[in-house]
């Protein structure tokens, strides 16, 4: 195996969360684990998702004009061998999990640490992933539990 230039050993060692970013409704419906998202504004509260190109989910998000985006801790760790490999089009994404349904229609995991429910307002493209920015219209909280943290040990990859 080739050593990892020093690049992507550099971009490893940022830090993300881990999360359930979930969109569309009904029967449509679909969920992947994410660790591309942040919050990028206060008033009103901005989340930016990054979704990798053909993803489902990204033309679900469009559809929708709406996602949610769950935070994942070591109490609902199990949630990131569901959603792993994500789901293709119609595949029962929330089946065998405890779900519930956003103000905007959108369901979620609901063992989550926390759920915040986003209106899309826009997108861009950059590079392998679409850039998603949403208005945190509401949020849940389970407990003050600590969200999970991922390093990658190589930052040009998953």
């Amino acid at each position: 195996m080739a050593e990892l230039s020093q690049l992507a050993k550099a971009l490893g060692r940022i830090p993300s969360g881990l999360f359930i970013v979930s969109a569309g409704s009904g029967d449509q419906a679909t969920g992947f684990l994410a660790s591309f998202v942040q919050q990028v504004g206060l008033l009103p509260p901005v989340l930016c998702v990054a979704v990798k190109a053909e993803r489902p989910a990204a033309q679900l998000i469009r559809d929708h004009a709406a996602f949610c985006v769950a935070v994942v801790d070591e109490a609902s760790k199990q949630l990131m061998g569901h959603y792993a490999r994500g789901f293709e089009p119609g595949q029962p994404a929330f089946e065998g999990i405890n779900s519930a349904v956003s103000s905007l229609g959108v369901p979620y995991p609901s063992d989550a640490l926390a759920v915040l429910s986003c209106k899309f307002i826009g997108e861009v493209a950059w590079g392998d992933h679409i850039l998603f920015a949403g208005e945190a219209i509401d949020g849940l909280a389970r407990d003050e539990s600590d969200p999970m943290i991922h390093l990658r040990k190589n930052g040009l990859s998953y």
